[in-house]
């Protein structure tokens, strides 16, 4: 059996740290102050799983001076592709930061918010399902350092075999919901029955979606609730992390 964790909202409660950094990041670059749940109404809506990203579309969404459903409206067709962001900003007249000093501020927010984190699935679950499993692994979009900083803090190195970060991933089109970073783990390790990816998010379904249907397989998704996310169509949900050992079998 394989067994593969998104980390953000999965393994670590980022409501007080990648959150409030992409709220930061946006009044920052836009010179406003926002409400932090249409910042993340947007990144969700659209799947978007990079917080650089989704705070650059937060970005577009202060400076189109649109309320938020008819940004919604108007952003969907360009929601999907970085360069598109770009495409829709020169379209609507929108100067936007050059993404590497978005990254940096973004970064450096992150870093005064880190140690707000909080382990969401608790070490004992964590060990019933390493016992259980042959390979345990992490596909996240978080880059490498933003991971070893949590995992070190937590001690959560000792359950996993292998880890797919942003640091993984060459283009910004590979990233989730595209279906790479999951070969890219199949490359390391060959897939056999069962595999389940634990994720939270439109991008994480997505993935596992397009990883199946490209391939033939049937990885299973197990979506983890949260008040965001009910409405995704997994077939297995499960709000209580202890309620994994029920469905991991």
């Amino acid at each position: 059996m394989i067994v593969i964790f998104d980390v953000d909202g999965v393994l670590i409660d980022v409501s007080k740290s990648y959150h409030y950094s992409i709220k930061d990041t946006v009044d920052f670059f836009s010179k406003k102050d926002h409400n932090i749940e249409d910042l993340l109404d947007i990144k969700l809506s659209f799947g978007i799983n990079n917080d650089w990203d989704a705070s650059l579309a937060g970005i577009l969404y202060a400076l189109s001076n649109k309320d938020l459903q008819t940004f919604k409206n108007i952003f969907k067709p360009y929601s999907t592709k970085l360069e598109d962001f770009y495409r829709f900003a020169k379209e609507y007249d929108i100067k936007l930061p050059d993404y590497k000093e978005l990254v940096e501020y973004f970064e450096n927010k992150y870093r005064q918010h880190r140690d707000k984190e909080s382990l969401i699935i608790p070490h004992e679950i964590l060990a019933a399902v390493r016992e259980k499993s042959d390979v345990m692994g992490v596909i996240t979009g978080r880059p490498f350092l933003d991971l070893d900083y949590t995992f070190k803090l937590f001690d959560l190195y000792k359950y996993f075999d292998l880890i797919i970060t942003e640091d993984d991933i060459p283009q910004p089109h590979l990233r989730k919901p595209s279906s790479y970073p999951m070969k890219l783990f199949f490359k390391k390790f060959e897939y056999k029955n069962p595999t389940y990816y634990i994720g939270d998010t439109l991008a994480d379904y997505l993935m596992v979606y397009n990883y199946n249907k490209e391939e033939g397989k049937n990885v299973e998704f197990i979506l983890l609730e949260n008040n965001h996310n009910s409405n995704l169509p997994s077939k297995i949900k499960v709000k209580d992390p202890q309620k994994l050992l029920e469905v991991i079998r």
